[in-house]
């Protein structure tokens, strides 16, 4: 045991503590871990967020405030040390880059050489800290701000409003009257009063908009958790301004490991230097990354090189594979971008993406669906927020249930006619969903739905389609079928024929973004 009951509140570390529900929640920012706590391992965690970053503080008094006897506290603090969140010496600048440097090495050390199973790859069955502490506490945890959407970039399937798929097209992502600094301060000020812990900053890229960094201050100064959406483009030199405000988690879009690949699906060039110098900075300053990459015909022959890249700088790959047509009822996305059947059985099959497709996967990657629960918890403890302040579900759902400029977060969350009608819903309300076979391998969104109808429950083209493919694929796979044909999946990729690049026009329908919920229907 220590001599001695002297620690610090390490600088890289937030969380919260609700004194009602007795639960916290406290992040290491520098390993990107987070720990939820309960009971009287909560009041002390909530004893330490009280004291500031790099503050002292004692066992002694802590034990004596709540009257814990010591003996219990310093093996409790032995644990707390081992997990990076308190500190029994001063966290000095050197320290800290000491710190850094190990994690760094540790993350690019496991990913390099621990090879997981694909078992121990798929995403199922998870639960976090975020999780249990949101279902002991309730309210508004987590927010998405969408600062603006003007871009460095000009990615070809970018589903925002405005955005262009050809030179010829003019942009009209600045088109809007947007939320001022004050608003957002405000904003974040009722968001807390409603139990927000964290904060998701993107676009556009986050960085397109003046004040970013002074709402990152402020968030940091708040002691919010807050992850980053990024193309790195504008932060080339300021990747370390950005680490020292610990970022919980920055993802920085990246669509290949060629980068005339990724330039050209940006159609920024040097794109993919900008934002390779981005990655590796980050890395070596063991900032928490994400690799975001959209597989599409242009990059479906290179985009697992993705995952070699974040392998390289001990990042996690996230591969999104069911393209998003444009919010503003654009379908040239699913026209011109969507991967063919064939190329996406293969993708299928690689168990770095999401929705694979195999027998390591529980029915092959089918999971049923319960009919009596919503299938989307959008609009429950997590929002997101539009340039112009618009209260949505979520980035990909642009139904509106207020704006924050003409009122407050309490008068639109509250006696919310068309929120509650959303939270109510359950899949049997939905017309088709959930009803036939293939939909157990639907990653149902109802935001594509909205979309497509103007409602959430009639089903989208763009989910059911990758449904089919994804059941019929696990059929055939139970028969002996498999589109590899004993190759791996880079291999059967290097078979592919090369994209011809065509250029991708407007496909205009009817436009449901911002518009209400119909309620009742």
């Amino acid at each position: 045991m220590k001599e001695h009951n002297k620690y610090y509140r390490p600088i890289w570390t937030c969380g919260r503590y609700n004194d009602k529900a007795q639960a916290a929640i406290y992040y290491n920012l520098i390993a990107g871990m987070s720990y939820f706590f309960e009971s009287y391992s909560a009041k002390v965690i909530g004893e330490i967020l009280s004291v500031p970053r790099n503050g002292e503080f004692s066992i002694e008094a802590i034990a004596a405030k709540l009257n814990i006897a010591m003996e219990s506290l310093e093996p409790f603090f032995v644990q707390l040390e081992q997990m990076g969140i308190v500190s029994s010496v001063f966290p000095t600048e050197e320290i800290i880059a000491d710190y850094r440097k190990r994690i760094s090495d540790y993350n690019c050390q496991q990913q390099q050489s621990v090879e997981r199973t694909t078992q121990e790859k798929l995403p199922y069955a998870i639960s976090n800290a975020e999780q249990l502490y949101t279902e002991k506490v309730g309210g508004i945890t987590s927010v998405m701000f969408e600062l603006t959407y003007r871009c460095s970039e000009k990615c070809i399937h970018c589903y925002n409003e405005g955005a262009t798929r050809n030179d010829e097209e003019i942009s009209t992502r600045g088109d809007r009257e947007e939320l001022t600094f004050d608003d957002y301060k405000r904003i974040i000020d009722e968001l807390y009063e409603q139990g927000l812990i964290k904060v998701c900053l993107t676009g556009g890229d986050p960085f397109s908009k003046s004040f970013v960094w002074e709402l990152i201050d402020y968030l940091y100064n708040k002691g919010i958790a807050f992850d980053v959406f990024t193309n790195g483009q504008r932060i080339v030199n300021d990747v370390e301004r950005l680490a020292n405000y610990y970022p919980r988690l920055v993802a920085v879009s990246i669509y290949s490991g060629i980068a005339k690949v990724h330039d050209f699906i940006t159609r920024i060039p040097e794109s993919w230097k900008k934002s390779m110098s981005v990655i590796r900075q980050l890395s070596d300053l063991a900032v928490p990354m994400n690799l975001k990459c959209c597989v599409m015909r242009p990059n479906v022959k290179s985009y697992y090189m993705v995952a070699d890249i974040a392998k390289q700088y001990g990042a996690v790959p996230q591969f999104e594979i069911s393209l998003t047509d444009s919010i503003e009822g654009d379908r040239c996305v699913s026209k011109y971008l969507r991967m063919t059947p064939e190329q996406l059985e293969i993708v299928l099959r690689d168990d770095n993406v999401a929705l694979y497709v195999g027998k390591e996967a529980p029915n092959y990657g089918g999971q049923s669906k319960p009919m009596d629960q919503n299938p989307c918890g959008a609009g429950d403890n997590s929002f997101c927020i539009t340039p112009e302040g618009n209260v949505i579900p979520c980035c990909a759902f642009h139904t509106l249930f207020g704006n924050l400029r003409e009122y407050t977060v309490s008068e639109v969350i509250n006696n919310n006619k068309e929120l509650s009608y959303w939270r109510g819903l359950t899949l049997n309300d939905y017309e088709e969903c959930g009803r036939h076979d293939y939909c157990a391998y639907c990653n149902l969104c109802p935001g594509n739905n909205f979309i497509e109808h103007g409602t959430p429950l009639k089903a989208a083209e763009v989910n059911c389609s990758l449904a089919k493919v994804r059941y019929e694929l696990a059929q055939k796979m139970m028969q002996g079928y498999d589109p590899l044909n004993g190759k791996t999946v880079r291999e059967r990729l290097a078979e592919l024929r090369d994209y011809t690049p065509s250029e991708i026009k407007r496909e205009m329908s009817l436009n449901y973004s911002d518009t209400r919920l119909k309620v009742g229907g």
